[in-house]
């Protein structure tokens, strides 16, 4: 059997964490999703893979090497088009996994199942495309129409290559794209589609807050991991569960259920809560960052604090594609992408996206998103 990623898309609601660096490659506790989802399919001895690459497909193309075969969706059109762009790939049964879910838990249904699709139960279908099926037999896939609680499209799908028939036949949809389950719905008109629920930790990384919540699931498996020449100081305050990378300054700070990425300060009178801090980013002087992600390459300057709370107690929203989005949350910060530079005591609301290559100068008061490359002044 082989298996197929598609990593191609550009992960446009994950926005400034995607700026440069597709979504498959996002670090989960310093390890890049995809090895995750290569690691499960070798499990269950899979060792022919297929990764349809299109959005900065350089990084995927360096990491993997050899390992894999690559295709190139040219089109980034949908689900139906990244799949279509590996066919002279798929002579044979597969499994396919879409390149932006984090799954913690058996496959061994889909595994057995030819012509299947996994769900997966959730509190709120709203976000997703909800999947009504009966006695295991696929009826039909609701995208993003329903509402509270039920079964929703996993990701995760065993076919044979008659499924490009079907997408040969898919039209462009509302939105633009070739949606790989209207290529499902025809094909299960033709032969049964069987529903394999599943059992475990899923997450399919819709939006910036989605990927905190992998890393802190990740945190609690793996519990404490400090990488190579890292130094920690005696006075460090550290408060596990804690993942801390390679060549990292940890000096008198706390660091609670957090991630520091390879290369990392955390500095004096530093907090760090609830976090995620990616690779050669620094939090070196009196800063307080909490359930918050900072992206590669960033400074904070003395003083720079990112607040959590609102002050009405209620969940904070973020701008996602131009609408506001109830992130579910009472507690979260900001998400700063690469290359961003704080002059002192500067301060950031919750929720706040930060672009990447962007300067912010000192004291100034972040409380609206902030374009990629912008300059910000008093």
């Amino acid at each position: 059997m082989k298996a197929v990623i598609l990593a191609a898309g550009k992960g446009e609601r994950r926005q400034p964490l995607t700026d440069y660096k597709p979504k498959a490659m996002l670090p989960i506790c310093n390890k890049p999703l995809i090895d995750y989802q290569i690691e499960m399919l070798k499990k269950y001895g899979i060792d022919e893979i297929a990764v349809v690459v299109g959005y900065l497909e350089e990084i995927i193309r360096d990491h993997l090497k050899d390992s894999v075969k690559f295709y190139k969706d040219k089109k980034i059109k949908g689900t139906a088009s990244a799949v279509y762009a590996a066919r002279n790939f798929i002579d044979d049964e597969f499994i396919l996994l879409y390149g932006d879910l984090f799954f913690d838990g058996s496959i061994d249904g889909i595994i057995r199942t030819p012509n299947s699709m996994a769900v997966v139960h959730v509190d709120d279908v709203s976000r997703y495309g909800e999947v009504i099926f009966q006695d295991g037999r696929l009826v039909s896939i609701k995208e993003k129409s329903g509402s509270g609680s039920g079964f929703v499209n996993a990701g995760i799908y065993h076919f044979d290559p008659s499924i490009l028939d079907f997408i040969e036949k898919t039209e462009e949809s509302e939105r633009g794209e070739f949606e790989l389950t209207d290529s499902i719905m025809m094909l299960n008109s033709v032969k049964v589609v069987r529903v394999i629920p599943l059992n475990g930790y899923w997450n399919d990384i819709g939006y910036p807050w989605d990927y905190l919540d992998v890393n802190m699931y990740m945190l609690n498996k793996i519990g404490f991991s400090v990488g190579e020449n890292t130094e920690i100081w005696s006075n460090a305050t550290i408060r596990k569960p804690a993942v801390i990378g390679n060549d990292c300054e940890i000096k008198n700070c706390v660091i609670e259920k957090s991630v520091i990425g390879n290369g990392c300060v955390v500095g004096e009178f530093s907090v760090v809560k609830r976090s995620v801090v990616m690779n050669n980013s620094n939090v070196p002087h009196l800063n307080y960052v909490a359930d918050s992600v900072i992206a590669e390459g960033c400074n904070l300057g003395a003083g720079t604090k990112i607040a959590n709370l609102r002050f009405d107690n209620s969940n904070v929203k973020v701008t996602v594609k131009g609408k506001r989005v109830n992130s579910g949350k009472r507690k979260l910060g900001a998400f700063i992408g690469y290359n961003v530079k704080t002059g002192i005591n500067v301060s950031i609301y919750p929720g706040v996206k930060i672009g990447s290559d962007t300067w912010i100068e000192a004291g100034v008061l972040v409380n609206r998103d902030v374009k990629k490359g912008s300059f910000i002044r008093n």
